[in-house]
């Protein structure tokens, strides 16, 4: 009951100030438009250019970000369990960085972009299931299968390649598409409207609701490999079904939203710690966190620039860089 409380009441305070980033983004950029504006948007007496600006830019990339944000975390949650390393994240499995190599692959190759724009995400998609199958193969041993330690460490080394590759490929750009590439991979959020908002939505859904469906089967992989096998939990399905589940969730809402990281990193750390190791109360709090950090960053990117736009992802990596390094001191 306690933790139902404590978990109740961290809920009730994340969105409360969500809710104030929320009104604080949408008054935010080139145009300002106050608190008793957006009251008149609501009950239809605002003006066409205010509705232009609050429904057609700024909602949709609330919307976005607070999507994003909260499918980084389940997908990070779910790696963390899998792996059984609280080190996992999708930029450390390669995930970002082979969505990215997509990317810059759809920019160098595609000449009509305008017309194929929505090839990207799912070229972004491809990348990231591509590049967790590669770290997956050459992370399996016969004898031993695949243990925590080797996925993490693969996934660095093949982010390492992807990374030289991506300078290679960089020759091929155009200097308008150097700088699409750039903030991307920095993790600017540029998938800004109801379009690919529609597009996401399925993939979010069919995979959160999967996701949250397993949450006894994510509670076993805290008790050790035997004692879930003890329990009569096919482990190799399971891992399988989850991360595949996990990747096509972070690769669908990078391929949108840039090549963020440290998300699905911090919040499950800080959701375990807070309310314990039970899944179904864990994934809920750590996904709401998710969704606070970034749009918390996209917030105070405006704010600090309202003329350019400074990635979200930059603003993430301030926060996870440092926590990254406490964990991993923390971690035996």
């Amino acid at each position: 009951m306690t933790k139902r409380i404590k978990l109740t009441t961290w809920l009730v305070v994340l969105c409360a100030l969500m809710l104030v980033l929320a009104v604080i983004n949408l008054n935010t950029g080139q145009m300002s438009i106050s608190p008793s504006q957006i009251m008149n948007l609501i009950i239809g007496k605002g003006s066409y250019d205010s509705q232009l600006v609050i429904f057609d830019f700024r909602l949709p990339r609330i919307t976005v970000t607070l999507v994003v944000g909260f499918a980084l975390a389940i997908a990070g949650n779910v790696l963390q369990s899998t792996t059984q390393n609280p080190m996992a994240d999708t930029s450390f499995l390669g995930i970002n960085s082979g969505a990215g190599i997509a990317v810059m692959l759809f920019m160098a190759l595609v000449k009509n972009q305008d017309a194929n724009l929505f090839l990207l995400p799912t070229m972004a998609l491809g990348g990231a299931l591509l590049s967790t199958v590669l770290v997956f193969a050459f992370s399996y041993k016969k004898d031993t299968g695949i243990t925590p330690n080797r996925l993490l460490l693969t996934g660095v080394a093949l982010a390492g390649l992807y990374s030289s590759i991506m300078v290679l490929l960089t020759l091929k750009l155009s200097p308008e598409n150097y700088q699409f590439v750039m903030n991307w991979l920095a993790g600017s959020i540029w998938g800004t409207s109801w379009e690919y908002i529609v597009m996401l939505l399925p993939w979010f859904i069919i995979c959160t609701v999967f996701i949250f469906s397993k949450t006894r089967t994510l509670d076993t992989f805290n008790l050790g490999d035997d004692v879930a096998q003890s329990l009569g939990v096919n482990l190799k399905r399971e891992r399988i079904v989850l991360i595949g589940a996990a990747v096509i969730l972070a690769g669908v809402s990078v391929s949108i939203s840039g090549g963020i990281g440290f998300i699905g990193l911090i919040t499950p750390n800080l959701a375990r710690r807070v309310i314990g190791f039970k899944h179904s109360q864990q994934l809920v709090l750590s996904g709401v966190l998710g969704s606070f950090f970034l749009l918390a960053a996209d917030t105070v990117g405006k704010l600090i620039s309202t003329t350019s736009e400074i990635p979200v992802g930059i603003l993430v990596a301030i926060i996870g860089a440092p926590y990254f390094v406490y964990i991993l001191m923390r971690t035996k």
